[in-house]
């Protein structure tokens, strides 16, 4: 059974910074600001100094590329009515989550569940309504990011592209209406893992089972390509979107928050 640390090495082989660097076995990811897994580092274990010692080169590393230094953390989510327990046992509290608040670090808001499903899932949406068809590519096409909205975004940065098609190997899938893009995946693989990431629905064709549909359509063609499982993040206070990927067969893995340095 695979720890949180485990998942979390594995999807940063998924979601990749364009600029990566070891302090120990902490992982430094920067890409010009986009995306904050793509521009936080990310606790594996031991950052090889004391603490105050890797905190301050954390922060110098990410200022000297003119970003604010950022930690995510990992975290076992606690066990509730209408949550699985975690996949390890839930310690007291995370030390180094601690420590930062001590040392006045801030936490970011937008907190986020991580949550796997085996392959092939257990349930599949219906049929795509007739004149629909599932299409995969292995590059973003430009109806495909004009489609993608980071966190509301109307505007994709130049280096989105770059942090897109950062792993070793990835699909973008989309359901397509003639020329109109009605929803969007990133499917990405490695490590015998699926990652879904950046799945979207046209504002106009919501409520029309698109968001199963697109999942689905990228959870098959991760098994397709070899992948076994998978896995994606959806933000906490998504109530639909979780009961979504509850329904197609997605567990609770763990949740993760970013902290930021003071000023």
């Amino acid at each position: 059974m695979e720890t949180i640390i485990d998942l979390e090495r594995l999807a940063a082989a998924h979601w990749r910074g364009t600029e990566e660097e070891w302090l120990g076995d902490w992982l430094l990811r920067a890409a010009e600001g986009f995306t904050g897994r793509a521009n936080s580092a990310l606790p594996l274990g031991d950052p090889g100094l004391p603490l105050d010692e890797a905190l301050a080169a954390v922060a110098g590393w990410y200022r000297a590329r003119g970003l604010p230094p950022m930690i995510v953390v990992p975290a076992p989510i606690e066990p509730g009515p209408t949550e699985p327990g975690p996949i390890e046992p839930a310690p007291a509290g995370n030390p180094l989550d601690e420590q930062l608040t001590r040392r006045s670090w801030l936490t970011r808001p937008g907190p986020a569940f991580v949550m796997l499903a085996g392959l092939p899932l257990d349930a599949a949406p219906d049929d795509l309504d007739k004149g629909r068809a599932v299409q995969v590519d292995p590059e973003p096409d430009d109806a495909w990011a004009a489609r993608y909205h980071y966190r509301g975004q109307d505007y994709l940065p130049p280096i989105a592209r770059k942090v897109l098609t950062s792993a070793e190997d990835q699909s973008f899938v989309s359901i397509r209406d003639g020329g109109e893009v009605l929803a969007i995946a990133r499917l990405s693989v490695a490590g015998g893992w699926g990652g879904l990431t950046a799945v979207e629905v046209h504002p106009d064709h919501r409520r029309q089972r698109l968001g199963a549909a697109i999942t689905a359509a990228a959870c098959q063609e991760a098994a397709r390509r070899g992948a076994s499982r998978v896995f994606l993040q959806v933000e906490t206070d998504n109530d639909p979107a979780q009961a979504l990927y509850k329904r197609l067969g997605f567990r609770y893995s763990h949740r993760y928050h970013y902290r930021v340095a003071p000023a």
